[in-house]
C-alpha cells in the first residue's frame, strides 16, 4: 500500500487521539516499519503537538535485552518516567505486544518490571492511549501470508469512521442494556458464567474522547469497533475453550471463585500457567469481555492477529489481567486478550454475540 493510504490512517489516529496543538504526543514504535512511522509523526506535527518517538521495534527489543547490561535494563524507566509525566497522549504502533517480543531474553524480567511502572504512570495519569495495528514481513510470514496480502486484510478496517463504528456500536448497546448475567458458550459444551453488577459497557470507536475519560475507558484501537465490560472479579464461574492462548493450543481454563483453577492444553500449557504465575493471582481473573463489532472486518476468517481478530464482527474475545485502567478492581501486571472463535454470549439468557457474526 501507498504512503497516501498509511498517511489516512495517520490522520484517523491523531483525530482518534485528540491530538492537539502544542501538545506532547509519545510515539512508540513497536513494528518497526518506518513508511509508517513517517505517515504518523507527519500526521501529529500536521496537528500543531510535537512527537516524541521511542523505539521498541522486535529487532532492537531482542538486541537490547541480549547486549545491554541487567543493571540498566533495571533502571531502564530512570529518566523515561519523567517523560511519562510530561507527555499529554501515547500513541502506539504495534505487530505484536512487547511481551511476544523476547520474552525469554536474560534481561526480561528487569526490563519488563520496568516498562510496567512506565505503564504505572501513564494509568495513573488516565492519559489517552491509541493502538495502531501495524503489519508488518515478519508478522505476515508468521500468519503464513504475504505483506500486501495482510495489508489489504486490515488497511480497510484501520480507515472506518467512528460514525460508521458508532451505528453498530449503539444497536448492540440496546441488545445488552439491562442485563445483569453473562454467558459465554464455547466448544464442547464449556459455559462461563459472569456478572456485572453495577459494571458499564464501555465502547470502542476509535476516538478516545472526554466521554470517555469520565467513564475510564482511555483506551482505544485501530482498527476499531468493539463493546466491552468489566465484571466483578470474584463472580467468574464455569470454563471456556481457547483455540490459542500465546504458545498453548485447545486450552480448557475452568473458574473457580473468579479465578482460573486449572489450565489444560493439548501443547503448550506450562508456557501459558507459567505466564499466570509470573504476573500474579490477578493474572487468573477476568479484566474484560468484549464483542468486536468493525463492520469493514465482517464475514472474514480470523487472521490469528488477535488485535484484528477481536473486532471482527461478532467476535468475543475475553481478556486475563489488570483492568483498572477502565474502573475495574483487578492489579495485574498482565493485560491479556485471547479471541473465542464460534462462541455465543448470552446476556441473561438472551442470545447476543451468535446472531452478529452473520
Amino acid at each position: 500500500m501507498g504512503l497516501d493510504t498509511w498517511a489516512a490512517v495517520g490522520r484517523r489516529a491523531v483525530q482518534g487521539l485528540g491530538v492537539q496543538p502544542r501538545g506532547l504526543v509519545a510515539v512508540r514504535d513497536q513494528a518497526g516499519r518506518y513508511d509508517v512511522l513517517q505517515a504518523m509523526l507527519l500526521a501529529v506535527e500536521a496537528a500543531g503537538a510535537t512527537p516524541m518517538v521511542e523505539v521498541l521495534a522486535p529487532d532492537h527489543v531482542a538486541s537490547l535485552l541480549t547486549d545491554v547490561g541487567t543493571e540498566y535494563l533495571a533502571a531502564w524507566d530512570r529518566r523515561r518516567s519523567e517523560w511519562a509525566e510530561r507527555v499529554d497522549r501515547v500513541l502506539v504502533l504495534s505487530a505484536m505486544g512487547l511481551s511476544e517480543m523476547a520474552p525469554a531474553a536474560p534481561g526480561w524480567i528487569a526490563w519488563s518490571d520496568a516498562i510496567h511502572r512506565l505503564f504505572a504512570i501513564e494509568e495513573r495519569r488516565s492519559l489517552p492511549f491509541l493502538l495502531v495495528g501495524v503489519p508488518t514481513a515478519a508478522l505476515a510470514a508468521r500468519l503464513g501470508m504475504e505483506l500486501p496480502a495482510l495489508e489489504s486484510a486490515v488497511l480497510p478496517a484501520l480507515q472506518s469512521t467512528a460514525d460508521e463504528l458508532r451505528a453498530e456500536i449503539d444497536r448492540v448497546l440496546r441488545l445488552l442494556a439491562g442485563h445483569q448475567h453473562l454467558t459465554v458458550l464455547s466448544g464442547g459444551g464449556h459455559e462461563l458464567h459472569m456478572e456485572l453488577g453495577d459494571r458499564r459497557w464501555l465502547t470502542d470507536d476509535g476516538v478516545v474522547d472526554s466521554g470517555d475519560l469520565a467513564v475510564g475507558s482511555i483506551v482505544s484501537n485501530l482498527p476499531a469497533g468493539s463493546v466491552y465490560t468489566t465484571v466483578l472479579e470474584d463472580r467468574t464461574w464455569g470454563s471456556i475453550v481457547l483455540p490459542r492462548a500465546g504458545q498453548a493450543r485447545d486450552v480448557i481454563l475452568r473458574f473457580v471463585g473468579g479465578s482460573v483453577d486449572a489450565v489444560q492444553a493439548a501443547e503448550g500449557g506450562d508456557s501459558l500457567v507459567a505466564l499466570l504465575d509470573r504476573h500474579g493471582s490477578g493474572a487468573r481473573r477476568v479484566s474484560h469481555l468484549g464483542i468486536g463489532l468493525n463492520p469493514r472486518l465482517r464475514g472474514r476468517a480470523p487472521l490469528g492477529w488477535t488485535l484484528v481478530d477481536e473486532h471482527m464482527h461478532g467476535a468475543l474475545f475475553v481478556a486475563l489481567g489488570e483492568n483498572r485502567y477502565m474502573r475495574g478492581q483487578n492489579a495485574s501486571t498482565l493485560n491479556v486478550d485471547y479471541v473465542v472463535p464460534e462462541a455465543t454470549l448470552l446476556a441473561d439468557g438472551v442470545v447476543i454475540a451468535e446472531a452478529l457474526s452473520d
